[in-house]
């Protein structure tokens, strides 16, 4: 008898786990994915106006992040919108300093 309800209570718990996660997921179009640090850069370095840039691509807390160096706001503007465009890239955090 002690079986069947431990039985019993182990087949809730684990219905009521998975219940708890299907309910906490996050979107995934706001995470950053594994191949967004390659993909981005991948599409920054064949956009025509970000050459002799220096941006540093990379992942922080799920969200991609734009840092290092470009040399003026347009570039600034235009590195945010490539890497937005990306498919895997989730939520864009551009730290990019113009000089």
């Amino acid at each position: 008898m002690m079986k069947i309800i431990l039985s019993i209570l182990s087949v809730v718990a684990v219905m009521m786990m998975s219940g708890c996660a299907d309910k906490s997921d996050v979107k995934l179009s706001k995470i950053a994915g594994f191949g967004a640090v390659s993909d981005v850069k991948t599409k920054l370095s064949k956009t025509q106006g970000l050459q002799n840039t220096n941006i540093i691509v990379s992942v922080e807390n799920g969200k991609t992040v734009l840092s290092g160096v470009v040399h003026s706001k347009k570039q600034k503007f235009l590195a945010s919108t490539v890497a937005r465009s990306v498919r895997s890239s989730g939520t864009v955090v551009n730290r990019l300093a113009v000089q």
